[in-house]
């Protein structure tokens, strides 16, 4: 582009804004010149309602402002994309190392209720506009080594929305409560991250404070900004847009949330039996690991003692509730909860193959906004925990369109007004699994069809959790459980079906169990088979939350068949990974002075099965259903005394092509998601296993075998 094709205000053809304002490298270090830059950036210190931190003040968050320059000139009023990532400003990646550190040692005690305790506002003693703040802004402020993480560079997304700056949007970054440059402590899934987050949003509207310093005497306004934000970000990044849409903020008019979890205690916990990774199962490993404010030279001892016993009476509040929803520890990270609140709408982005966010997040949150009377759509793709397009430089069509200009059509039409049509979008649109370059859509999420499977045997069948004679280990659980039997599992399989059928939705087995043997007084004999700490420990154990837990059930839902089938799945043992292959360097363009992406498509597996979904739940939670709250109550199971369960798989979209074979396995322990190896048996009555699976069209009901 030369200077003279250059626009001083957006430009938009085809329903899309289009890359006409110039570009100026966020990471250009000294040679970064806030005079000439064509992208205005600088810092601003926003002012929250809490004192999280106790020092009498309250507190600020620090948030990365980029605009172009035209906006700040005065020449149009820019809208804003905001991502709320609190990895962003660093993180402690010594977090494994420094759970065992702190497991035995004491902290001084820390009284939750004293954060709603009120503090005075600061006040202004002056003001600066926008163009005068970053003339005096330092690149060091948001492009700096990060000493928690091998001295790696943090905002280190600066340039992921360049696609954005060019095409006239403003981008905003922050990294909330205790993060480098920010105050307070940061509380996973708390009513306080919410607002420190949401408090951005107000400050773009024209509603809160804004600081140009960290003492907060200096305020700057956005006055550049046309009052209207669109959240969007992956993972914790795309759990923030949900938490905030909930609390029905002024000024944020859409969402497009990537791999969001709509609910703290489903993404750790599933049915009252552990879900996640064993080493991160206590939120304080997740607030540590993110409170990148342990590495500013200016705290105190003290105040760095004191974002510790904070972090640590995080352990101890969900320690005593186990494995179980307890609504006072999970109560404010379950966003669905609040769904009268939204107001805006919101564009969902999820991996199918993702077991980081499992798929059920997705359909809470795309549930919440259809109860809200919101207009939701959704994008499902066949990837894991990824963006289509990711920092990597690398990014998946979707329906052959490039994913940036997607969202690029639905936030010009929320933010600038633009008739395009992107609220009319289809409701669902989904990638396939058996052919990656084929796109699907669905006018609704909820299918009118459902499959019924059952199975005809009589007697019991039990399972048991020696893993070593069930051949079974962490590297190889899919591997075993998807295509035999064992001491461990049982499989009850389908004939082959004849032609293809697909199912779309939530998949609920049913079925009778009782506990047939354990030391249920040594609490099973308990081994910390993955080398967690021992304060991550004591989360399932009966002297600390006074119940019996995590007695578990593992079931898998698999595409099975005779011979060996292309699937796109995961091949690492944390199931977070699946590979991709470049198809076309540069295939994907930004437009403007912006690098273009390589266009790139999963990488396909050759086996006999293929989990098309997976769920977790405990014995002792009888009660247990769909909602997480319903996993509050817990019993003490004896040995021989049947109870019924129905449990609930994870979200999925999945065709079974002809001659393939469903298998419903259920287990018990499953090694990845394992954090005590516990010994004992369960007895399962045959006749008694059934599943209804929702189905996009009327298929005739199965009968499975035990094989």
């Amino acid at each position: 582009m030369n200077e003279k094709n250059y626009s001083k205000v957006p430009v938009f053809e085809n329903g899309l804004a289009q890359p006409v304002f110039p570009l100026t490298d966020g990471k250009t270090g000294e040679k970064y010149d806030p005079a000439t830059s064509s992208i205005v950036r600088y810092c601003v210190y926003v002012e929250t309602d809490y004192d999280v931190d106790g020092d009498g003040k309250r507190d600020l968050v620090k948030a990365v402002v980029q605009v172009p320059r035209s906006a700040v000139e005065g020449n149009y009023k820019a809208a804003t994309l905001y991502e709320a990532r609190p990895y962003a400003a660093g993180v402690q990646e010594d977090g494994y190392p420094h759970m065992k550190e702190v497991a035995e040692k004491e902290y001084h005690p820390v009284n939750f209720a004293d954060l709603d305790k009120k503090v005075d506002a600061h006040v202004p003693q002056g003001c600066i506009s926008a163009m005068d703040l970053s003339l005096k802004a330092d690149p060091a402020d948001w492009y700096y080594p990060d000493k928690g993480n091998n001295n790696s560079m943090v905002f280190e997304n600066i340039d992921t929305f360049d696609y954005y700056l060019v095409r006239g949007f403003a981008v905003v970054l922050s990294a909330g409560f205790g993060s480098k440059g920010s105050d307070g402590f940061n509380y996973v899934g708390s009513d306080y991250e919410r607002d420190a987050f949401k408090a951005i949003v107000e400050w773009l509207h024209g509603d809160r404070i804004g600081y140009a310093d960290r003492e907060g005497t200096v305020e700057t306004k956005a006055d550049w900004s046309n009052g209207k934000v669109a959240m969007t970000g992956r993972s914790y990044a795309g759990t923030m847009p949900f938490a905030v849409a909930t609390t029905g903020v002024e000024g944020l008019e859409t969402i497009v949330p990537i791999a969001g979890i709509a609910d703290w205690y489903s993404q750790q916990n599933m049915q009252g039996a552990q879900r996640y990774w064993p080493k991160e199962m206590l939120n304080s490993f997740l607030a540590y690991f993110c409170s990148s404010r342990y590495n500013d030279e200016t705290l105190t001892e003290k105040q760095r003692e004191d974002m510790a016993a904070f972090h640590h009476e995080m352990s101890l509040q969900q320690i005593k509730g186990g494995f179980d929803y307890n609504p006072e520890f999970w109560g404010m990270g379950n966003y669905r909860l609040h769904a009268d609140r939204i107001k805006c709408s919101a564009l969902i982005v999820q991996g199918l193959n993702d077991e980081n966010v499992s798929t059920k997040q997705y359909e809470m949150m795309y549930k919440s906004f259809q109860k809200a009377g919101k207009n939701v759509k959704a994008i499902l793709h066949q990837g894991a925990h990824i963006t289509p397009t990711m920092p990597k430089r690398y990014g998946i069509l979707v329906d052959g369109k490039f994913y940036d200009d997607i969202i690029n059509e639905w936030i010009s039409h929320y933010l600038y007004g633009v008739e395009n049509g992107a609220e009319n979008r289809p409701a669902i649109l989904v990638q396939m699994n058996y052919d990656q370059r084929k796109w699907e859509t669905a006018d609704s999420w909820e299918t009118a069809y459902k499959m019924n499977l059952t199975c005809e045997e009589q007697g019991t069948t039990v399972i048991d959790t020696d893993w070593e004679t069930a051949g079974v280990s962490a590297e190889n659980f899919d591997d075993v459980m998807g295509v035999r039997s064992s001491n461990m599992a049982q499989r009850y399989v389908t004939d082959p079906f004849k032609e293809a059928v697909t199912l779309q939705g939530t998949t609920c087995v049913r079925l009778r169990a009782a506990l047939k043997d354990g030391d249920a007084e040594a609490d099973f004999n308990p081994v910390n088979s993955n080398d967690a700490d021992t304060l991550t420990m004591k989360l399932g154990m009966h002297e600390m939350s006074g119940r019996m837990d995590d007695v578990k059930l593992t079931l898998l839902l698999c595409d099975v068949c005779d011979e060996e089938f292309d699937s796109i799945q995961s091949v690492d043992p944390q199931r977070n990974t699946i590979p991709v292959n470049v198809v076309k360097e540069g295939g994907i363009i930004s437009g403007g002075e912006v690098p273009a992406w390589n266009e790139a498509e999963f990488a396909t597996v050759h086996k006999k099965y293929r989990v098309i979904t997976r769920a977790f739940a405990d014995l002792c939670n009888p009660e247990a259903g769909y909602e997480p709250e319903t996993a509050q109550n817990s019993i003490e199971l004896k040995k021989g005394e049947y109870h019924d369960y129905h449990i609930y798989l994870n979200a999925t979209r999945y065709t079974v092509e002809p001659g393939h074979s469903l298998a419903l396995v259920i287990t018990t322990e499953d090694p990845i998601n394992c954090l005590i190896h516990k010994t004992y048996s369960v007895e399962i009555e045959n006749a008694s296993v059934t599943a209804e699976v929702p189905m996009t069209e009327a298929v005739e009901n199965r009968v499975m075998t035990r094989k």
